[in-house]
Order: structure tokens, then C-alpha cells, then sequence
């Protein structure tokens, strides 16, 4: 779904190298490979660019300051997914020891190289020679497996597809103590839409980590443009290049980058903290999500765990959460996504947002991902989902993730429907909807039954009412026995008999005391609530004496068991499987929802 992590690699590495660097007296002379592992590896282009990223700086007096130092680079080979170079610098910053994997395992593979470079300095060959033999020939362990390399060396494989935490988490860990909440957001905001952006930082380690842990914070979604965690002095002039980016910068080459051509590029000094930007990226996204995340993650900066990623998954969650409203599910059809539809139905500050992002690369690999999955006869679980069917962001389709929680596999990391021979994903879809939509209304009414006999002793809500329609506002005044289908819907709500005429309305004087308004009735002789709640009168006659039931409801505040209509307005027409007086797909006692 738009990851550039390669799936079931070969092996836990492709190459371990120990890299040499001249030094300052050989300015110009490329670093050599002194040491490989396996020996027979042969791709030499490989190597030969893995020796120019194991020293992205400026090598002089100041390059004494990285030794000790790990970071990440990144390579991306012909199928663009990502190759991890790991590295630890050494001996003056004229060492390098280096592993290549497709395996984003940082801490494990950190915590390897500290133990390689201290056999090498050791002068210990045998019992480095031995631990790169077990852990390459070492067969890829499931998520959360225990592995011991020998007598101190061991690991936990990492859970890639749970969040980040913190301390456990390197990469954010760093980048969170870094990097303050304002200029947290202003770069997040500057990824949504996708800008060329260049992180600068002194500390190798911090600069590659700030890199991998803001564009973490996109999940599910992922950078799709030139991702370079850091940047050797050869290949500067990517800085001027007019797609986005995503590049670190070590501080050494900074003078010579501000001297070239640099239009609309987004740059923040983690040294100083101080972020650059030409654009209102943050101002443009809509206030009360950003807002919402800035508490978050003022609320958890001094706390461990997942809070600062959940924070972000949250703000995600709201701005592109209701994408399942938006998928189209047609009898033989494939499930298609809408953008119309994915953007018509919220507020107007983030429909702006919206209009935007759909054509953002990130999301249409996002949405392209989920549509294959589906159409596939496959689903998918994960905590973006699970975020989405706790906080029912913009209405997110309840039918949909019970559908999800039908078909769930195994643990619950993928999901798997029965194969059909024609679209096996949308037939179950389908069917499943048709019914638990039937399920769904038999236990409202059951409920709202229950309820009614607990407080009136009464039941208002028959089992099987018969099929209603909506009463025409233009034949009520020809034919005044149509005023009976306009009173409210708990006065006749199911009954099977006709009712006897309706008797004359009493001469009564109308008190000074407004009278309590049915929320969602349109019936006479009531007062009707506008737009911001007031009542207003009705220009009808009065309504007769109300029923037992109609008086209970009464007490009822607006929005309470039937829904607030606009005022002026008739009864809206009950759209196929709703209930009328409540719009469809709503939820309260006496109506159901039924989405098909």
C-alpha cells in the first residue's frame, strides 16, 4: 500500500563492508573497501556508492566530532525499494563499518555493528568472522522472536507494523527530543503537501533519524518522491532539483548548499531549531485537528510509549479517516474509490485541505493499495483501521469494518474472504451488509420496546410495522385526512387500522408558557425548532390531546430520541431502510440504520 520496505528478503543482509577513508591529505581519492563479508560479493556498484555514503561530510579538523556516531542511508534499487545502509564511524572518522539490509531493523543492526567494532578493534577476526556467518545464513524470525548470535549477542525482531515507541524507538526518540512541537508540525504540515524539503543537523546520527522518524509519522502513509536520509558532497546538486524531496544535509555542506539555486525549499537547522519555510502549510490545514495533535503532544512529551506516534495517527485518522465512505460497491463491479465523494461531505476548511491532498502521491498510493487488497479478495487490519473504528471519524462506515471483523484471519494482520469465481470481495461485502442491516433494525426496535415498557408501561413499537411513505405537503390541503400521516411518528408508528376522524379542535387559549416541541415532528398545533434551536409558531391549529408516549418524549431536549429538522421544513421523505423522522445511517431509539 505505497511501503518501499521490500517483503520477505533473502536474507537478513546483502553486505557487510569495513570502509577506509583517506583522510584530509588525500582530498579527491575515493574511500576503499578494506573488509567484506559475504567475500564473494561481486556487485561492485553496489559497493562502490556504499563507500561515498559512509562519509557525507566534509572531511577536516570538525569530521573528529562524528566518530561513534550511527546513522542511516538509503539506497533504492531497481524495483524502488528501499536498501538500508547502516553504518558506525570510527578511529577519527577515518573508519566506517558498514551493513546493507532491506530489513528496517535499526537498533538491532546498531547494537551489531558496536559489537563488530569492538571485535575489530579487539583484534578479535575469528569471533567476527562467526557472528556475521550465523546472523547471514540466520533464517528471517517472526516479529517479537527472541535470537541469540552467541554468548552476548542477541535481539528482539522488531514489529514493524506496530507504532513506534519511545525510548524503544531510536530514530523518534531523537527526533522528538530534537525538534520542539511547533516546528514537529510546521514539517509535518510541509510533508502533507508534499514540499522539497532539506533537514541540516551537525550530529549524523541526529540528522538521519530526524529524516526517518518525521517521515514515520505520515503512516499509513508513506513519501513517495526522492527520500536521501543524508546526502554525500557527490550528489549535492539533488538540492536543486524540481520534484519533492526529502533530504538530510550534513551541517559541513550547508554553506555550499545555500549558494545554489534554491526556489520554494522547506529547510530546518536541528542545531538551532529553526525552520524556514516560503509556504502557510500549517495555517492551511484545518485548525481544530492541528490543534487537537499540539495538545497531544504537549500532554505526552514527558511521557514513554507510543503517545507522540499515536498523536500523529490521530490527526491522520481525522483528515483522511471517512476515505471508506467514499469506496463505491457495485453487484459485479470492482470496489472503486470516489473522490467526489471522499471530499463533498465535510466542513469547507477541509474540503480545501482535501481537494489538495487527493492528488497527493502519498494518498493515491494509500488508496491504490487498499482498492487492491479488496479487490483481491484479500482486507486488511492494522492500527490506522483500528483507530478508525474506535473514534468514528467523519462518520466512518460502521458496516464496513464489521465486515472486516467477520472475515479476520488468524491474528488479524491480514485478513482473507471465501474466493469466488466473480469478485469474491464484493459478494461478501454485499451480503453481508443486506444482513446485518436486517439484524441491525430488529434490535433497535427490540430496544426501543423495552424501553417504552419500562417507562409507560406501554409498547409504542410493534415488531413488523408496515411499509410507510412520506406525506405530500401539496395534497394535505385538498384532502384533510392526510394531516393524520403528519403527526408524529409515535402517535401512529406501525398501527394497522385506520383511525377514526380526527374531532374538531377545541377553542383553547394559548398560554404564555411556550409549549414543549417534539423534536423531528411536524405535526399541529406545535412549535417548531429553527436552525440555531429557537421555537418559533406554527401558523396550524392546535394539535389534539397528546398520548401517554407523546408526552414522554416530550420531556426530551432536541436531538434527543428523534432528530432536529430544520424549521419551515417538511418531514423529510424516509430514504430506503430508514425509519422516518432520522436521516439514514444514524443511530437512537426508534429508527435504524441500513446502509446497502
Amino acid at each position: 500500500m505505497g511501503s518501499r520496505i521490500k517483503q520477505n528478503p533473502e536474507t537478513t543482509f546483502e553486505v557487510y563492508a569495513e570502509v577506509t577513508h583517506a583522510g584530509v591529505s588525500c582530498i579527491g581519492k575515493d574511500p576503499e573497501v578494506r573488509r567484506q563479508f559475504p567475500e564473494g560479493y561481486s556487485d561492485q556498484e553496489v559497493l562502490q556508492t556504499l563507500t561515498k555514503f559512509c562519509f557525507p561530510f566534509y572531511v577536516d579538523s570538525h569530521a573528529i566530532n562524528q566518530v561513534g556516531q550511527n546513522f542511516t542511508f538509503v539506497l533504492t534499487d531497481i524495483d524502488s525499494k528501499q536498501r538500508f545502509g547502516f553504518c558506525r564511524l570510527s578511529s577519527g572518522a577515518k573508519s566506517c563499518f558498514c551493513i546493507l539490509s532491506y530489513l528496517p531493523w535499526f537498533e538491532v543492526f546498531y547494537k551489531l555493528l558496536n559489537v563488530l567494532a569492538d571485535y575489530s578493534a579487539k583484534g578479535q577476526d575469528s569471533q567476527r568472522s562467526e557472528l556475521l556467518e550465523t546472523f547471514h545464513k540466520l533464517t528471517i524470525p517472526e516479529p517479537g522472536t527472541s535470537v541469540h548470535l552467541g554468548v552476548h549477542s542477541y535481539f528482539t525482531v522488531p514489529d514493524t507494523r506496530e507504532l513506534p515507541s519511545i525510548p524503544e524507538n531510536r530514530n523518534l526518540t531523537e527526533y522528538f527530543v530534537a525538534v520542539d512541537v511547533n516546528n514537529m508540525l510546521h514539517l509535518y504540515a510541509s510533508m502533507l503537501y508534499e514540499r522539497r524539503i532539506l533537514i541540516c543537523c551537525s550530529k549524523l546520527s541526529t540528522l538521519t533519524a530526524c529524516i526517518h522518524g518525521s517521515a514515520a509519522m505520515l503512516y499509513p502513509m508513506f513519501w513517495q518522491h526522492v527520500y536521501i536520509p543524508v546526502l554525500p558532497p557527490h550528489l549535492l546538486d539533488y538540492c536543486c532539483a524540481p520534484m519533492p524531496y526529502l533530504i538530510g544535509i550534513h551541517l559541513s555542506l550547508m554553506e555550499k548548499v545555500r549558494s545554489m539555486a534554491l526556489e520554494d525549499v522547506v529547510i530546518l537547522n536541528v542545531d538551532t531549531n529553526t525552520l524556514e519555510t516560503p509556504f502557510d502549510d500549517l495555517q492551511s490545514l484545518p485548525n481544530d485537528v492541528v490543534s487537537a495533535l499540539k495538545n497531544r503532544l504537549k500532554k505526552v512529551s514527558t511521557t514513554t510509549g507510543d503517545g507522540v506516534a499515536r498523536a500523529f495517527l490521530k490527526a491522520q485518522a481525522a483528515f483522511f479517516g471517512s476515505y471508506r465512505n467514499a469506496l463505491k460497491i457495485e453487484p459485479g463491479e470492482p470496489i472503486t474509490f470516489c473522490e467526489e465523494a471522499f471530499v463533498s461531505h465535510r466542513s469547507s476548511v477541509m474540503r480545501q485541505f482535501l481537494q489538495n491532498a487527493i492528488q497527493l502521491q502519498l494518498f493515491k498510493q494509500f488508496i491504490d493499495g487498499r482498492l487492491d487488497l479488496l479487490n483481491s479478495g484479500e482486507g486488511f487490519s492494522d492500527v490506522f483501521e483500528e483507530e478508525i473504528n474506535m473514534g468514528e471519524y467523519a462518520g466512518s462506515d460502521k458496516l464496513y469494518h464489521q465486515w472486516l471483523s467477520t472475515v479476520r484471519k488468524g491474528s488479524g494482520a491480514i485478513l482473507n474472504t471465501v474466493k469466488t469465481k466473480a469478485n469474491p470481495a464484493m459478494k461478501t461485502v454485499y451480503k453481508f451488509a443486506k444482513d446485518h442491516a436486517k439484524m441491525g433494525i430488529k434490535e433497535v426496535k427490540n430496544r426501543l420496546k423495552q424501553k417504552d415498557i419500562a417507562e409507560n408501561g406501554c409498547s409504542a413499537v410493534p415488531e413488523e410495522p408496515l411499509p410507510r411513505t412520506a406525506p405530500s405537503p401539496l395534497p394535505e390541503k385538498k384532502d384533510p385526512k392526510l394531516r393524520e400521516d403528519r403527526r408524529p411518528i409515535t402517535v401512529h408508528f406501525g398501527q394497522h387500522r385506520l383511525r377514526p376522524p380526527r374531532p374538531p379542535p377545541p377553542k383553547i387559549q394559548r398560554s404564555s408558557r411556550p409549549a414543549s416541541a417534539v423534536p423531528g415532528a411536524e405535526g399541529v398545533g406545535q412549535r417548531r425548532w429553527g436552525g440555531r434551536g429557537q421555537p418559533r409558531e406554527s401558523q396550524r391549529a392546535p394539535a389534539p390531546e397528546p398520548s401517554a408516549l407523546q408526552q414522554g418524549l416530550r420531556s426530551q431536549p432536541p436531538g434527543g430520541h428523534l432528530p432536529q429538522l430544520g424549521s419551515g421544513s417538511p418531514a423529510p421523505a424516509p430514504q430506503p431502510g430508514q425509519e422516518p423522522g432520522g436521516p439514514a445511517g444514524t443511530q437512537g431509539g426508534g429508527r435504524a440504520a441500513l446502509l446497502l
